[in-house]
This record gives C-alpha cells, structure tokens and sequence, in this order.
C-alpha cells in the first residue's frame, strides 16, 4: 500500500494485459501450480473438484498440458465458466453421485488425478475414494476441521498423495502466456468490479 517499493529485478514478470487480467494471474498461478505437482499429461484425466478462481486455474492448466478435464462443482454457473476455461466434461454434484458420473466419464477406473480445490473434509476424503488405482490426488484446499479417512485406501490403490500452495516462476510465466493468448474467459471469471471505497 506505497506509491513505490523495492523489487528485485527477478521477480518481475514483464505482461502485456489489462489490469483486469492481471488480478486474475495470481490465483490463477496456484491452480497451474498444483497441476505441475500432480505430473499431468496429455494422455491423463484430471478431475477437477472445485471451481472457484484456484480450482479454475487447475482446470485451465490441464487442459493447457492436454489432459482430458473434468470440472465438478455444485453451481452450474461456475461449471460454465470452467467449461470455457477448458473442461472437457462438467459434473455438478448436487445433481446425482459424483462417483457414479466419474466412473461414466472413465469407463469405470477413476481419474488418474484428482485436484481438490475445495477444503472440506468430504471432497478431502472423495479425492482419495474417487481416483484411480496408481493415482495422484493433489489438495490445494485447507480443511478447517480434522478430516477422518479410510486410509486402506492410500496404500491399496497405491496412491500418491500431494499438496500444493502458491506458485513457482515458470506457473507465472504460463499464466501470464495463456492470458496473452486469449485462452481464458477473463470476463466470465471476473464476477464483479468494485471501487477501492467498496474494498471495506
């Protein structure tokens, strides 16, 4: 909150974007973080739970790396717009078991990695349920209470489990790639535009 500050040259990342799309770089970046942590590629599926700013960040990532992506939300609004972020598919749980429709969309396996966006203890435990055998699950969002797992599960599977916060050098620089290209729907995900006197 200064007119000036002290920046090392390092952590600057040069962008040619609007300011709306600047604000959007940062959470984006987490979301791109986390499908770094997970390894995705081109030939997995990627569940998505969660889509909010972070969980489209993941979203726009996979797809970005050419994974098949599944968004699953309960607001189909929020579905939309991951839709236009990349998703392949999108599931709004609230409409029927996520399990059921996972398990459609993967001809019975699972995802090979699912990105919990969320933090509660239910999609904490639905990651770890709903991938796949030999599968990654990579928790971006905090759980506020203790989270009671199955964890046979863990070690039967034979999963790797992961978290992930914040973002690397390289995650800005994607980010700021993709909005340079037009990949993102940046009007769609900025929901709301207020004055500084509204911030309180």
């Amino acid at each position: 909150m200064a007119e000036y500050i002290a920046m090392p040259a390092e952590k600057l990342y040069p962008a040619k974007l609007s300011i709306k799309e600047l604000c959007l770089v940062e959470p984006l970046t987490v979301g791109f973080h986390a499908v770094a942590r997970g390894r995705v590629t081109g030939q997995d599926t990627v569940a998505v739970i969660g889509c909010g700013g972070v969980g489209l960040g993941a979203v726009a990532a996979a797809h970005v790396a050419g994974a098949r992506t599944i968004a699953v939300d309960v607001d189909d609004i929020k579905l939309s717009i991951a839709m236009k972020a990349g998703a392949d598919h999108a599931i709004n749980s609230r409409e029927g078991p996520m399990r059921d429709q996972l398990l459609e969309l993967t001809n019975g396996l699972g995802p090979d990695v699912v990105i919990e966006a969320i933090g509660l203890p239910e999609t904490f435990r639905a990651a770890v349920e709903e991938v796949a055998f030999t599968g990654r699950v990579v928790y971006i969002g905090y759980a506020k209470e203790a989270v009671a797992y199955e964890t046979r599960l863990f070690v039967q599977k034979e999963l790797d489990i992961m978290g992930s916060r914040n973002a690397l050098p390289e995650d800005f620089r994607r980010v700021i790639r993709m909005l340079e290209n037009r990949l993102f729907p940046v009007e769609d995900a900025v929901s709301v535009t207020a004055p500084i006197e509204e911030a309180p």
